[in-house]
């Protein structure tokens, strides 16, 4: 059993040694949210990123929102330039949702595809697109009115910029 876990570790996580291993800092601007990361990639084809920083809901376009995650990167296409690749992305969100007197979490799942590009003009730069889906839906009760339910915004748009280093 624990030559079988070990295998499926390395396979997922392995490092590649010919791969362009790196990792940044940088921050990503999506329709509700800024939100700084760090994102490692540990091969050429693998690479994971954690993120938080402030958001907002539909009706709401006041940053009063918190919001911690996840992602999984695994490249389709790579060059030394750029980079195509699919996440899933898992979230957690803290909302306020009619100000400070009504409070809720919810956990957000998702799906995405990227395409970063590389300029290495001074510094190693990355710019990237993410386009993707996420569901996570929460039913609360309110003092006085009863049950209402928060639906997070379904369309992941996300632009970010990083600052890279190779490993």
């Amino acid at each position: 059993m624990r030559a079988i876990s070990l295998f499926v570790l390395l396979f997922f996580f392995g490092i590649n040694s010919f791969a362009q291993k790196m990792s940044g800092f940088g921050a990503e601007l999506s329709v509700l949210s800024f939100k700084p990361n760090m994102r490692i990639w540990t091969s050429k084809t693998t690479g994971f990123e954690f993120f938080g920083g402030p958001s907002s809901e539909m009706n709401n376009f006041k940053p009063n929102d918190i919001e911690a995650g996840f992602k999984f990167l695994h490249a389709i296409m790579y060059n030394r330039t750029d980079r195509t690749y699919f996440g899933l992305v898992g979230k957690w969100k803290w909302v306020n949702v009619y100000g400070d007197a009504d409070k809720t979490s919810l956990p957000i799942a998702g799906l995405l595809i990227g395409k970063e590009w590389y300029s290495k003009r001074i510094n190693l730069k990355g710019y990237a697109v993410e386009l993707g889906y996420q569901y996570g839906v929460k039913e609360y009760g309110r003092k006085l009115v009863g049950k209402t339910t928060f639906e997070e915004f379904p369309l992941i748009l996300n632009l970010r910029y990083s600052f890279y280093k190779k490993n």
